[in-house]
């Protein structure tokens, strides 16, 4: 055996002594109950990171993309991405902490003891949700400030074309981050069958960014702070539009990785 395990209430003073584990209610069951749970926090744990490092690439890739563009001024400036980090991103991490363990968190086998936190297929997931995060925003930015026809070397940061990008590329991040969140809830199992309402704390969470987004779009003092300017219902659906682009590609990812399971006899 691994580690030796003692009954605690039946077992002897040597034998819990000498003891890896001590089972206080001497039932072999709490041994699965706390592998199941730690198994649920290691998930959690990957879970949290991948939504705040995909997040994180959706709003560098903007910065670089402007950057190597030659654009003069920055897509979304440092005050958006603090408000982004503490009003849009914070409290959806902690509640993707509190997610609660999947169906098969038991079906699989043991991890390696040397296996990394931030392994191959955590890092490849990182890139794959925040690259499409990243597209997205950079999308919508350039195509709102070619769409005027002004040369880049005219735009000031007061001009109100420039304030309606910076804006749609700060919403794109929320938005993006509210349906990365809900891609990142499940490894495997599909969104629909976990259940979108099955976490009402990020969905909450979620709906406070949302809701903080709008407000820094139409109410004149955060305008005056944040330096944005209102957006009509044409912006805000192509941004639900790109916003759900993670999500559905994550979604067609899934299902490959269960078909994929299934041709080699994994029930899961």
């Amino acid at each position: 055996a691994d580690i030796g395990v003692a009954m605690g209430a039946s077992g002897t003073d040597v034998a819990r002594e000498a003891a890896s584990m001590v089972l206080l209610d001497d039932s072999f069951a709490s041994i699965a109950a706390a592998v199941r749970l730690g198994r649920s926090v290691y998930r959690n744990i990957r879970k949290f990171l991948i939504y705040v490092f995909s997040s994180n690439i959706g709003e560098l890739g903007p910065v670089l993309a402007a950057t190597f563009a030659g654009f003069p001024l920055v897509p979304i400036s440092a005050v958006q991405i603090l408000a982004i980090d503490l009003g849009s991103d914070v409290m959806p991490a902690l509640a993707l902490g509190a997610e609660r363990p999947e169906p098969d968190v038991m079906d699989s086998p043991p991890r390696s003891r040397r296996e990394r936190l931030f392994s191959a297929s955590v890092v490849g997931r990182i890139l794959f949700l925040g690259g499409i995060q990243a597209l997205g925003v950079c999308a919508v930015f350039f195509w709102h400030i070619h769409s005027a026809g002004i040369p880049f070397d005219d735009f000031t940061e007061d001009h109100p074309v420039y304030r309606e990008a910076v804006t749609l590329a700060q919403g794109g991040i929320v938005l993006s981050q509210f349906f990365v969140s809900l891609a990142v809830r499940t490894d495997r199992q599909s969104i629909l069958k976990a259940g979108l309402l099955s976490n009402p704390a990020l969905l909450a969470a979620g709906g406070f960014g949302v809701a903080f987004m709008v407000a820094i779009s139409y109410a004149p003092p955060l305008q005056a702070v944040f330096n944005t300017a209102p957006l009509d219902a044409a912006d805000w659906a192509v941004l639900a539009g790109l916003g759900t682009l993670p999500l559905l590609a994550d979604e067609a990812r899934k299902g490959w990785l269960r078909r994929a399971a299934r041709g080699k006899g994994d029930p899961r």
